[in-house]
């Protein structure tokens, strides 16, 4: 995969509600090879969504008064290349429609030549806070002002299939810095149980090309995390993955992952 596999971001007239956040890559957001880790692409992305969400007037703080807040229950990415180590880059990100229930947020990852690095597309709900259930997303649409239908992948964000046979398996255990601000592990912290249950070899002779992962439940600050993936083929480059807790076997997380190796 190169960055002409990935669509463009939208331009022209569309461009009033993309939102741009400018980085220069440092030194703790680099990975063992001095590229950009796939976890700090995920926050940076997370990071201009907040933003935008504020300039909106839909941020999680300012619909915590209204007793409600996002949830990421979706997310596919596409990584066309890693850049390095003070490297600058850009991440663009629009509302682009809605999913059922979904609010849709897209994201491109873009350097200073204008190429694509990456390509993401996110679902997320609103949650009343008191029922504890999603709420009909139409209301909070309207005010996120979306660019129907411009994504930058064409996929729909559908339901991944559960993993029936586990092949190998890591243990984590939810820290209190592992929480957010509704009090449960960040989504950066379920990608990275994800990314850290693949085999060694893997880990260290191949960079993930692409994830998609379902959020199914919160996890809490002591939770015990089982960490399953299961090789899709010989070479050990497609991954199929589940989280789930141990004291009650919930299930908290489906996963894809696509890498390669170099």
């Amino acid at each position: 995969m190169d960055s002409s596999d990935l669509s463009n971001p939208p331009d022209g007239g569309a461009e009033m509600n993309v939102w741009r956040e400018d980085y220069q890559i440092r030194s703790y957001e680099v990975d063992c090879r001095n590229r950009l880790s796939i976890l700090s692409m995920f926050s940076f992305m997370q990071e201009a969504a907040s933003k935008h969400a504020a300039a909106l007037g839909v941020s999680i703080h300012q619909l915590l008064s209204e007793n409600y807040t996002w949830l990421l229950s979706r997310l596919k990415i596409q990584i066309a290349a890693y850049p390095g180590w003070n490297d600058p880059i850009q991440i663009k990100t629009w509302p682009s429609g809605t999913q059922q229930l979904f609010a849709l947020r897209d994201f491109a990852m873009i350097d200073p030549d204008n190429q694509t690095l990456a390509a993401a597309v996110s679902a997320w709900l609103v949650v009343d806070l008191q029922k504890r259930r999603p709420v009909r997303i139409a209301p909070f649409v309207e005010r996120l002002k979306p660019i129907e239908g411009n994504h930058i992948l064409n996929d729909r964000l559908d339901k991944l299939p559960a993993l029936k046979s586990p092949v190998h398996e890591k243990r984590f255990t939810v820290r209190h810095s592992d929480l957010d601000i509704n009090q449960h592990a960040n989504n950066v912290k379920f990608v990275e149980w994800v990314i850290e249950g693949v085999p060694a070899a893997t880990l260290s002779d191949a960079v993930p090309v692409e994830l998609e992962i379902n959020f199914q439940a919160e996890a809490f600050y002591e939770d015990r995390i089982v960490a399953a993936c299961c090789p899709q083929d010989p070479d050990n480059t497609i991954f199929h993955h589940s989280l789930t807790r141990q004291q009650d076997g919930r299930e908290l997380a489906r996963a894809m992952t696509k890498w390669r190796f170099e």
